[in-house]
């Protein structure tokens, strides 16, 4: 599972996924949100990405991965999107430990 901020970084990441998992089958979502969303929007995006990721374990008993990743081209207020972030993960954490999320953050920006 992914979850990418970025234009050009994006393909960096989904590459590196189909590499490392040994296929583009293994990369179940991947999602891009960029323009400089607001916290409340960034929230409801991760919600959905959580819903769909939470409803049921995998069939295989894998852990799944949620990668952030992104820059300041995409994402100008860090402050603000990880808030929108950290808000879905508190209302999902639960489902997210029930089914064994492992959560990997790459930003980067000006104070971050």
């Amino acid at each position: 599972w992914t979850m990418v901020a970025g234009g050009g970084a994006s393909v960096v990441y989904a590459d590196t996924i189909a590499d490392l998992a040994g296929g583009v089958e293994d990369l179940a979502n991947y999602g891009e949100y960029s323009g400089g969303p607001t916290t409340d929007e960034t929230r409801f995006y991760t919600e959905t990405v959580l819903d769909l990721m939470t409803r049921e374990k995998d069939e295989k008993g894998r852990d799944k991965i949620l990668i952030i990743g992104g820059a300041i081209a995409n994402f100008t207020d860090a402050a603000k999107t990880f808030t929108g972030i950290i808000q879905a993960f508190e209302k999902y954490a639960d489902k997210m430990k029930d089914v064994g999320v492992r959560i990997y953050v790459r930003r980067g920006g000006p104070n971050y």
